[in-house]
């Protein structure tokens, strides 16, 4: 069994995937390594797949790679790794706007003792979390220690750890007037593109605040400039975009209730040492469980462009 992986892992992470494959060829080799029958990490381009059985990813969105992996091939995905990291920085973003940081961090370069105007308490409000899976569950799991109300719309529309509601995804509009905060942790396929947009925007009461962790495909651009040009929504936490990076001449840039980051909610190699720990954990545990012919971990369903898991570990 010949075993290519490619991502940048750490020595100490490196020799954990190592521990779970004896036996095994192991590469590390960032040029092609030809017949692998698993690829731990990005799936190269022009790649002879005939041996290659496994592609386990080391990221949790893997929509590029349906129409490119060939269908004999099993994918699957780092879900469980991100969760309290993208909560976390929901987390920053939320009270970052509810307590007008950004004023007073331009009030503090200028040496400018003032006091800022407006703001909210995260306690009290409701919050739509569109996706229930890992990301969504940690996000209520920790608005729920604000006292905020969560309500989860997911596929599947069954209790799930976290949440205080879940509904399927044609309650989404009926839902959407009680809303204070709107978070989106959906990944990119069909049903999910452009679920956010004009219709959505219009039913929205004035002042609610919208993150979006998940992909830009979800929300329509144009409806969301739209909808905090005219009040509609009071601020943002964007980390996904439609088109990334996002164009210069965006006027999201400017907007000064509007916080932009480069898709780096969910870091990992480099950066977190703890992600990157947990990536590693799914992909030794998933190359043991194919060496052992047992159920694997996080199987991407093609259809559905994600993995799909239990409520309670969604």
């Amino acid at each position: 069994m010949k075993i290519w992986i490619n991502a940048p892992f750490s020595v100490e992470n490196t020799e954990l995937i190592k521990k779970s494959a004896l036996n095994c060829e192991i590469f590390t080799d960032t040029e092609n390594v030809d017949g692998a029958d698993i690829i731990i990490g990005q799936f190269p381009k022009k790649y002879d797949c005939s041996h290659l059985k496994l592609l386990q990813s080391t990221n949790a969105g893997v929509e590029k790679l349906l129409n490119t992996v060939p269908e004999n091939v099993v994918i699957t995905n780092a879900t469980g790794a991100f969760g309290e990291v993208i909560a976390e920085y929901t987390l920053a973003g939320l009270l970052t706007l509810s307590r007008n940081l950004f004023q007073y961090r331009e009030n503090q370069k200028k040496h400018l003792w003032k006091s800022v105007d407006g703001g909210f308490l995260l306690l009290g409000k409701t919050a739509i979390i569109l996706g229930c899976g890992n990301i969504g569950r940690n996000i209520a799991l920790r608005l729920n220690a604000f006292g905020v109300h969560t309500v989860g719309i997911r596929k599947n529309p069954v209790a799930t750890a976290g949440f205080d509601e879940v509904y399927g995804s044609e309650k989404l509009d009926i839902l959407l007037p009680a809303a204070d905060f709107i978070i989106c942790c959906l990944p990119a396929t069909p049903l999910t593109d452009k679920m956010l947009g004009e219709n959505q925007f219009k039913l929205i009461k004035q002042g609610v605040v919208l993150v979006n962790v998940g992909r830009g495909s979800v929300v329509d651009e144009k409806s969301l400039e739209n909808a905090l040009l005219c009040g509609k929504l009071s601020g943002a936490v964007l980390d996904v975009f439609e088109s990334e990076p996002l164009p210069e001449n965006s006027p999201l840039w400017d907007m000064e209730n509007v916080l932009i980051t480069p898709h780096i909610s969910g870091p990992s190699f480099g950066r977190f040492k703890e992600v990157e720990r947990k990536i590693a954990e799914i992909c030794a545990e998933n190359v043991k469980r194919y060496l052992n012919g047992t159920p694997l971990l996080n199987i991407v369903i093609r259809k559905s462009g994600y993995a799909e898991r239990g409520a309670d570990n969604a």
